[in-house]
């Protein structure tokens, strides 16, 4: 039985994401990036989707499964996102 990894809540918000509102299935963080919003989108099934919106266009960085929050935090530094916790509270 293959065990798949997702980011807490208390990660995310470390990280600077709030929560907002998403479908049934589905949990969604954003927080602002320099030129645009970055979202992290949580399934039930375990898989995730990075999503950022850049002058008004989507781009997908990324949909998957990961294995663990060091897979995460590397992920998130491919794609050019924060992978530390934010400072400000």
């Amino acid at each position: 039985m293959s065990s798949f990894y997702q980011p807490s809540a208390e990660l995310l918000l470390a990280f600077g994401f709030v929560p907002y509102r998403a479908p049934a299935g589905q949990t969604r963080y954003s927080r602002p990036s320099d030129c645009g919003q970055e979202t992290i989108v949580l399934y039930d099934d375990a898989e995730l989707t990075l999503l950022e919106a850049v002058n008004g266009r989507l781009l997908y960085s990324f949909q998957g499964r990961l294995a663990s929050e060091a897979e995460f935090r590397v992920l998130l530094r491919q794609v050019n996102w924060a992978a530390e916790p934010s400072l400000s509270i």
